[in-house]
């Protein structure tokens, strides 16, 4: 007959891999190269969003990146426990793998295609190309740079993964402004 581990023994692993993890980011991760990476990747595209958001849609494209950070937020720390994929180097030892990636990069690249291209081709076109650059280059950079580490994962199920929470993501907003009174502005979704 098989022991099935208690709740208390589950919670006693998860405290020593708490303990070891940040260790390990004291260690090797705070004030290294790649932390301060992680910190440019964190500032710098809200500085640039921030500067090219049309402000008259600020709501309506603040909903399209918030609805991208959750979608790879729960794929991202579902990757990560599953072990499909794994990050060397955090931000934040507390914070869920990839914060800068999550709730930074994906959703202010979201928001400026949804901004600038508004047809389902355009659209279509730019995520598919955003979805390369995100899986073929960044993660391969990353990779190169022992930020990121693929276990059962290949960079492809990336790219496809991308362009469908996108291509999601404007179906569910264009539905959501439907259903708005005529009239109505995104200021008020």
């Amino acid at each position: 007959m098989s022991h099935f581990p208690s709740y208390e023994e589950v919670q006693k692993v998860r405290e020593t891999l708490r303990d070891v993890s940040f260790e390990h980011w004291v260690q090797d991760d705070l004030w290294s190269f790649n932390w301060w990476l992680l910190v440019a990747a964190t500032v710098l595209p809200f500085v640039i969003w921030w500067r090219l958001v049309d402000k008259e849609r600020f709501f309506e494209l603040l909903a399209f990146g918030l609805i991208c950070g959750m979608i790879a937020c729960f794929l991202d720390v579902m990757g990560v426990d599953l072990l499909l994929w794994g990050y060397p180097d955090k931000l934040f030892h507390f914070i869920p793998p990839l914060m800068p990636a999550d709730f930074v990069v994906i959703p202010v690249s979201g928001m400026l295609i949804y901004q600038y291209f508004s047809t389902w081709k355009s659209f279509g076109i730019a995520s598919a190309i955003l979805s390369a650059i995100f899986a073929y280059i960044i993660e391969l950079l990353f990779s190169l740079l022992h930020m990121f580490e693929l276990i059962h994962w290949k960079h492809t199920y990336s790219f496809i993964g991308f362009i469908l929470m996108f291509l999601t993501v404007r179906l569910l907003m264009l539905g959501i402004k439907s259903k708005l009174p005529r009239g109505k502005s995104s200021e008020q979704l």
